[in-house]
């Protein structure tokens, strides 16, 4: 359960009280991401728009320097990880369903790839998750946050293994800055997961693909 989410009352809170986990269980995956994509504000919307448009680009830039199998799986998680993000906004909770798909996604495409780039995702991964998972007791983290960073991790991964790591630190720097300079104390912090990871894939690529202009690549493989 995502928890860390706004509380009831604040600026930007739904009007409508979260569905119940009976509610929830009722429901498709499908339908909780479209009743939560109609409880969005128009602002949030098209946020959420210029999230996809920028995963595609990321995608599009990523099949210059990686395969088309790993640049695909970047921009499916990147879609997937968004519409988790929209359910996370309404109901404060990650759907696991879309979660084990973008996971699924991420080892096939490195399993074909080869080994070492189930190396660097499983680097990646724990970078990711480890710093969440580590600070989640008493911060208003819940494990939904944890799994969420390690599937976006391990996606960021097919890009460096290093890039979890950038995951991790933009999500909370932004949300961080973001709640002292709006003095909220609870935010829902799918999005912003959803957010580092778009900024870290794309840095990630930059970075790939500079080193190769230069002749480089880096970690360097035997």
């Amino acid at each position: 359960m995502a928890d860390f989410t706004l509380a009831p009352g604040s600026p930007g809170h739904s009007l409508s009280h979260p569905p119940t986990p009976a509610s929830r269980a009722s429901r498709t995956t499908l339908e909780r991401v479209e009743q939560a994509w109609s409880a969005l504000a128009p602002t949030r919307r098209r946020l959420v728009v210029l999230g996809g448009v920028a995963v595609v680009a990321v995608g599009v830039a990523a099949a210059i320097v990686l395969s088309l199998s790993l640049a695909a799986a970047i921009v499916l998680v990147g879609f997937l990880a968004g519409a988790a993000a929209v359910v996370d906004q309404h109901e404060h909770r990650l759907p696991n369903t879309l979660l084990g798909t973008a996971m699924c996604t991420v080892l096939v495409a490195a399993a074909i790839d080869g080994g070492w780039t189930l190396v660097d995702v499983a680097v990646s991964l724990t970078m990711a998750a480890f710093p969440l998972w580590a600070v989640r007791y008493g911060k208003g983290l819940a494990l939904g946050d944890v799994k969420y960073a390690a599937v976006l991790g391990a996606a960021a991964g097919l890009v460096h293994p290093f890039a979890g790591l950038l995951v991790a630190w933009c999500a909370t720097l932004a949300a961080g800055v973001f709640a002292l300079s709006t003095r909220r104390r609870r935010l829902a912090l799918g999005p912003w997961l959803w957010g580092g990871y778009v900024a870290a894939a794309a840095a990630a690529v930059v970075f790939v693909q500079v080193l190769e202009m230069g002749g480089h690549s880096w970690p360097a493989r035997p």
